[in-house]
């Protein structure tokens, strides 16, 4: 086997501060230290490939940390349907946690972006859900 097409690249890698942040994924799933329902909301920094996961559990703290999503992307208040988040922009605060990996501290609000550099290269798109129509009888289907 030969490997004569290596090259050395090095993983672009991003220090703590505030960031713009997309959301990549969002899904309700339930913790397995707690057994409580909760939403993992995975955010992509502005300018890398590194994707985090942000953990919001249904407890004595929910409502607090989802009204500091709410106001940090551009999702409507109380809006749960999650696939509409993907491609939604915000900004984060990112620290190193003990094992030396980035975790996002706290959503920043939107009217505390502005300081915050604008977004690098292409725009994310927001992901549009369309529902179809109700349902058609099958007594009134074209064909036999």
């Amino acid at each position: 086997m030969a490997f004569g097409n290596f090259q050395r690249e090095e993983r672009k890698s991003i220090t703590p501060g505030d960031y713009r942040v997309v959301i990549v994924d969002a899904e309700q799933t339930v913790s397995k230290t707690s057994g409580k329902d909760m939403l993992v909301i995975t955010v992509q920094p502005n300018g890398s490939d590194i994707k985090i996961k942000q953990y919001i559990v249904d407890n004595q703290y929910f409502n607090q940390n989802m009204t500091q999503f709410f106001d940090s992307f551009n999702v409507p208040f109380g809006d749960f349907n999650l696939p509409t988040w993907k491609g939604a922009i915000g900004a984060a605060r990112l620290v190193l946690d003990e094992n030396e990996y980035l975790r996002v501290k706290f959503f920043i609000h939107r009217d505390k972006q502005g300081a915050l550099p604008p977004w690098e290269g292409q725009l994310p798109e927001r992901q549009a859900v369309t529902t179809l129509g109700a349902p058609v009888e099958d007594d009134e289907l074209p064909f036999d």
